[in-house]
Order: C-alpha cells, then structure tokens, then sequence
C-alpha cells in the first residue's frame, strides 16, 4: 500500500518513516535520495514468508522485535481484499493468503522477516 509520510531516520538502507501516529523502520532495496525531515509517498510491502496465526486478543498494533527489520503485526484479515487491517493496512500477496481463508475476518498476529520500503 501507499501512503504519505515523513522521514525520520536514514541509516544506509535502514530507513524509519512515521504514518500519522506509526513508525516503522523497514529496508529500502536502492537506496533512497531523499533526506530526514522530507515528507515522500512510500510503498510499504511485506517482504518474504508470512506466519499467520489467529489471535485471541482484540490487538491493532505494529511492534518490532528488537532491533532488526522484523515485524508482529496485528489486526484483522480481508481474505478478499488481500489486506490486513491494522493500525494502518498492508497488502498480502493472494499467494501468501492460499492457505488461511478460515481466517478471513478474525483477528490475527502476522509475523513477518522484513518490511520493505519503496519510495516515488
């Protein structure tokens, strides 16, 4: 998914955007020429094998683990749409979805490898 945002840290490939009240650090595959503090449109996608698991919990969040590109986040699943509702939404591949249609509309904890970040 698109979105606007602003850019608040460039460490190598290592960039961290916020999006209205969420931050993400994620992995920028070419580099990026734009500089800290510049507002850009930014393509966020979830890079490698997903885990999709249902959770119990009503959570909508996004949280790093640790200090690496890696990712928990949660929120609700649209098998239809390919997309996870969360704090803000991220397309999943229907490749990805194949096997999870039993969770369509629950709530779910996707744990993802890396978040790649794509700017315009």
């Amino acid at each position: 998914m698109k979105y606007n945002c602003k850019i608040i840290n460039i460490v190598d490939d290592e960039v961290t955007v916020r999006i209205g009240d969420v931050y993400i650090t994620g992995f920028v595959n070419c580099g990026t020429i734009k500089e800290i503090g510049q507002e850009a449109t930014v393509e966020i996608l979830l890079y490698d094998d997903l885990e999709i698991t249902q959770c119990d919990e009503k959570k909508v969040s996004i949280e790093r683990k640790k200090q690496s590109f890696a990712y928990s986040i949660f929120g609700t699943l649209d098998i239809a749409k390919g997309i996870l509702k969360s704090v803000i939404n991220f397309e999943i591949d229907e490749e990805e979805l194949y096997n999870y249609g039993y969770l369509d509309g629950k709530q779910v904890q996707v744990d993802v490898l890396r978040i790649d970040l794509d700017f315009e």
